[in-house]
């Protein structure tokens, strides 16, 4: 596929990790579809960011953010498609559209740059709203996890390799 052809395809409700972008399903069945670069593994530990949205704004968040992610060569993951992801609101799994997994706070901090100024014209003059807060497994999904930049779009939490969603 030229570069070209790769720059035609963006993401959509029928699928926010499209194939000819080089995503790809994570394990049969499964509800994910990840982003992992040659050569840049996702780290072993570090601030794992979820991006929250609701449904009916799903596809224009990840017209956003995806590519930001891209750009910057970090290991993510997003919902296959809109039909998964509204299923999966209605789990312990909510708020958890695009997972990113980041090394350290330098590079939280360069992905939140790089994808809140956008999350924040979007939710202020395009009526784009935050989805549900993530929740911790560690705190049986009592606790939020730590909201990031002001958008309402973004939070975090510290995971070590081995930790699940």
């Amino acid at each position: 596929m030229t570069q070209n052809q790769r720059q035609s395809e963006i993401e959509s409700n029928a699928s926010f990790g499209p194939i000819e972008l080089d995503y790809y399903p994570v394990g049969s069945g499964s509800d994910w579809f990840a982003k992992w670069l040659p050569g840049y593994p996702a780290p072993q530990r570090g601030y794992k960011i979820h991006v929250s949205v609701f449904p009916e704004d799903a596809e224009i968040v990840a017209r956003s953010v995806l590519p930001a992610l891209r750009r910057l060569r970090v290991a993510h993951k997003v919902v296959r498609n809109l039909e998964r992801y509204r299923m999966q609101l209605t789990t312990a799994q909510q708020g958890k559209f695009i997972t990113i997994y980041t090394k350290d706070s330098a590079q939280a901090q360069e992905v939140l740059n790089a994808i809140n100024p956008e999350l924040l014209q979007l939710r202020q003059y395009g009526g784009i709203r935050p989805g549900p807060a993530p929740t911790t497994r560690e705190s049986g999904h009592a606790e939020t996890e730590i909201p990031m930049g002001g958008s309402g779009f973004v939070w975090s939490r510290w995971y070590e390799e081995g930790d699940q969603d």
